[in-house]
C-alpha cells in the first residue's frame, strides 16, 4: 500500500500596491509549519516593473504565482484583495491539488457590478466607480497622483494619500501603472460569483469596517457554498494583512486548524 504522503505548501498572494512582504510575517505556528511561498506579482519587486503601456493581466499573475508551486505539491491558497482574484484563476489550473483557501476580502466588482441579488448600496458603489469619467477609463492618468489618491483614500480614508512618507507615495507611483491595470482588471472580469470553483475547506474574511461593496463581494461568494465559513474580523478595515496583521494571521491559524481537524477526522 503506498502511504506517500503528499508534499503541502502553502502560497501566499498579495494585493494591490503591496508585494510579497504583505505575507512575510505570517508565523510557522499559523500554518502547522508548513512551507510557505511567497511569490511576487508580476510588475512588483522582484520581478521587473511593467511599462507604462504595457498589458498584463490577473490571468498573467495567476501563472506567475503558479510557477512558484512545486510540483505535485498539495497548495493552501492564501490572497488578500485583488490577490483574491489572482488565486480564483489559479484554482482554475490546479483545482486537484487545492487543499484549501483562505481569502480575505476578496475583489470582484465586475461581478458585483452585474449582479441583481446583492446588496443595493454595495451594487451602487460598484456601477459608480465603473461609469466614472476617468478612473477606469483613462490610461493618460491610471496610475498617477489623482488616481493614487482616488483609489487609496478609498479604501482606507480620505486623506490617506496624502499622509502618507514621501518613500510610500513614490513607490505607488513607481507601481502605479500595473495598480491601475489591477484594478481595471477587477471591473471588467463578470464571471458570476457561484462560477469560480472553492474546492476543499474555504474561510472567506471580512473586516468589521470595511466598505459596503467589500463586504458584500465576500459575502456572496461565500453564499450557498456548505465548504465555506465565513468569518468577521471586528474592528478592521479591507488593508488588514497590512495594519492588523495578526488579528488576520489569528483567523488564518483557525483556518489551518479546521483543515486540520478534517483532515484527521477523515484518517481516523
Amino acid at each position: 500500500m503506498n502511504t506517500e504522503v503528499a508534499r503541502e505548501v502553502v502560497v501566499f498572494v498579495h494585493s494591490t500596491g503591496t508585494g510579497p512582504f504583505l505575507w512575510a510575517g505570517v508565523p510557522d505556528a499559523s500554518i502547522g509549519g508548513r512551507e510557505k511561498i511567497l511569490p511576487a506579482n508580476l510588475g512588483y519587486p522582484p520581478n521587473p516593473l511593467i511599462e507604462r503601456g504595457h498589458e498584463v493581466t490577473p490571468a498573467d499573475d495567476a501563472a506567475e504565482v503558479l510557477r512558484a508551486v512545486p510540483d505535485g505539491a498539495r497548495v493552501h491558497l492564501v490572497a488578500h484583495s485583488y490577490g483574491g482574484l489572482v488565486a480564483l484563476l489559479a484554482i482554475r489550473e490546479i483545482a486537484d491539488r487545492v487543499a484549501s483557501v483562505f481569502l480575505f476580502e476578496p475583489v470582484l466588482f465586475g461581478a458585483l457590478a452585474a449582479a441583481s441579488d446583492v446588496d443595493r448600496e454595495a451594487s451602487e458603489e460598484a456601477r459608480s466607480f465603473a461609469s466614472h469619467p476617468w478612473f477606469l477609463r483613462d490610461p493618460e492618468k491610471g496610475g498617477r497622483s489623482e488616481w493614487l489618491e482616488a483609489f487609496i483614500d478609498y479604501w482606507n480614508r480620505p486623506g490617506s494619500w496624502s499622509r502618507m512618507p514621501d518613500q510610500m507615495r513614490e513607490l505607488s507611483l513607481m507601481l502605479g501603472w500595473k495598480m491601475f491595470l489591477e484594478v481595471r482588471a477587477i471591473f471588467r472580469d463578470e464571471t458570476p460569483f457561484d462560477a469560480w470553483a472553492l474546492p476543499g475547506p474555504t474561510t472567506i474574511a471580512v473586516g468589521g469596517r470595511t466598505t459596503a461593496s467589500s463586504r458584500a463581494m465576500s459575502r456572496r461568494l461565500a453564499r450557498g457554498r456548505a465548504n465555506v465559513t465565513l468569518v468577521d474580523v471586528p474592528g478592521v478595515g479591507h488593508m488588514a494583512p497590512l495594519t492588523h496583521a495578526t488579528q488576520v494571521h489569528e483567523e488564518l491559524a483557525r483556518h489551518m486548524a479546521r483543515y486540520d481537524e478534517r483532515v484527521g477526522a477523515r484518517e481516523g
